[in-house]
């Protein structure tokens, strides 16, 4: 029998990727397009949705090299959340993806907080008041001159299931309830707060769940991709709960980490579990009737790519010539310093602080600088602040009785051995990798066969696509220094947002 296999398309931040799978959970063929960001005035950050296109376009012809296109049996997609672009009522882009970063809809904060309340939204959806969710940009949209031609508000998923041929405007409940407030319970868009925002819910797309098949590709769609009509759409979700199930977290006692632009800390519930705080994020599940509890950074492994970009033209310059990856490079640089980096410190919120305390007018800050810092401290320094904020969510977590079993690494951050082992160092527990790092692909991928009915459910899925590749214990000799730097952290942190600096270093947002 000839082999068969499912088309994933994971849409992040930063990159595309797309994977071609077999049906048994074999990756055969990836293909990467780093996506370019377009840093506007005010904070602002878009995307633009034809060359996100362009990128999936060629990477689909990429993988697709020497295959029969009848052996594809679906595609799905896994999309970045809190993003929202403009839709007409064909899909058609009516303006380019404002990216979750995006914070043009700053004004917004403060208005929901004085006619909804924090405490009250949070209840109802389980998000905080912040603009990293979807909502910010929709009251933005609900006030521009595109809105009477809007057919509705979406984000990216939407749009790239239309581009394959989905007649109806859709998105997964997993990635709508980072879109726009759902009520958290009951998974469905919130009516009392469609009515309270003055957001009208006909200017949402219709909820799905992820395994659903919502279209099939369309003759137009089959010819650019150099397919075959007809291949059945499955919606998918979004990137975070799409490599939560990549990952294989899909039980109680288990949490993934998951080092991409930003990072994210997620762990699995059968029934919503809420913050008193209202800061941790509850959102729906690509696993049907299920929820997740995550905290999330703002920028992580941004962070790593901005040093990448602006100092490190040495050992990108290599690799663009053929060589070993620049973050290796670095990484490698990183390593020959001793944990701790002679006494650097780095705060790594450059967008802002959204758990475990939100600040959204937080940066990012490098202290302990003397003469005798060299390069490869501050390097070592960053990969070492990335962490301290991850275990400052997991501690978060913890503290509300969340039980952790099993720390799992995913993202392209958990690509870097170096990395993962200091990783393993801050957290002062073991960590598993797996074989293949880019779960929210593999995510999708497990949602297309369970979606064409290939698997019966999620475990028996993440039996043949999740596999380990290594654990990781922690070098304990480290530990004296790591709760030293992280009890300093967290201090340092708590003393900046308390003075007042980050808000007197920030730029205003226009509306």
């Amino acid at each position: 029998m000839n082999e068969q296999y499912v088309l994933s398309i994971d849409v992040g931040t930063t990159a595309i990727k797309v994977g071609l799978f077999s049906i048994s959970g074999k990756l055969h063929r990836i293909a990467t397009r780093e996506q370019a960001l377009v840093h506007l005035a005010g904070e602002r950050i878009e995307q633009s949705p034809l060359a996100s296109w362009a990128s999936i376009v060629s990477s689909v012809w990429e993988v697709t090299t020497d295959i029969d296109p009848h052996s594809i049996r679906g595609i799905a997609v896994s999309n970045h959340r809190g993003t929202a672009i403009a839709l007409d009522a064909q899909g058609k882009p009516l303006s380019e993806f404002v990216v979750w970063m995006d914070k043009r809809g700053l004004p917004y904060i403060d208005w929901l907080e004085q006619h909804i309340g924090s405490e009250t939204y949070y209840n109802i959806c389980g998000h905080p008041v912040v603009p990293y969710t979807g909502i910010t940009k929709l009251l933005w949209f609900r006030d521009s001159s595109l809105w009477d031609t809007v057919s509705v508000i979406a984000p990216p998923i939407t749009y790239f299931l239309s581009k394959l041929g989905c007649e109806s405007l859709v998105c997964d409940v997993a990635t709508g309830s980072f879109l726009f407030p759902n009520n958290i319970d009951l998974q469905t868009w919130s009516l009392p707060l469609s009515d309270r925002t003055g957001f009208p819910m006909e200017k949402l797309p219709r909820l799905v769940h992820a395994t659903d098949i919502v279209g099939e590709l369309s003759e137009a769609a089959a010819e650019e991709l150099r397919l075959v009509s007809g291949i059945p759409l499955i919606a998918g979700g979004g990137d975070g709960q799409c490599a939560g199930v990549g990952s294989g977290v899909i039980s109680s006692g288990r949490v993934m980490v998951n080092i991409g632009t930003a990072a994210g800390v997620q762990a699995f519930m059968q029934v919503p579990l809420r913050d008193p705080t209202c800061t941790l994020n509850c959102a729906a599940h690509v696993v049907s009737n299920a929820w997740e509890m995550e905290g999330h950074t703002q920028a992580s492994g941004a962070v790593f790519r901005w040093f990448r970009d602006t100092f490190g033209e040495q050992e990108f310059a290599f690799e663009r010539a053929g060589g070993k990856s620049a973050y290796d490079l670095l990484a490698e640089l990183a390593a020959s310093t001793l944990p701790g980096a002679d006494g650097l410190l780095f705060i790594p919120t450059f967008n802002g602080s959204s758990a475990p305390i939100v600040d959204l007018s937080a940066r990012g800050a490098l202290l302990g600088l003397t003469l005798a810092h060299k390069r490869e401290h501050v390097i070592r320094a960053l990969l070492e602040g990335v962490s301290m904020e991850l275990r400052w969510m997991l501690d978060a977590m913890i503290a509300l009785g969340v039980n952790i079993e099993n720390i799992y690494l995913v993202g392209g951050g958990a690509r870097s051995p170096i990395w993962n082992q200091i990783h393993a160092n801050v957290l002062g527990v073991p960590v598993t990798t797996l074989h293949i790092a880019d779960a929210a692909m593999v995510g999708a991928a497990m949602c297309a066969v369970i979606g064409i009915g290939a698997y019966a459910n999620w475990n028996e899925a993440a039996s043949r696509f999740v596999q380990v590749k290594a654990v990781i214990e922690p070098d304990y000799n480290t530990q004296e220094v790591y709760l030293s730097l992280y009890e300093n952290y967290k201090n340092i942190f708590v003393k900046l947002k308390q003075s007042g600096i980050f808000q007197r270093t920030t730029p205003t947002a226009s509306a």
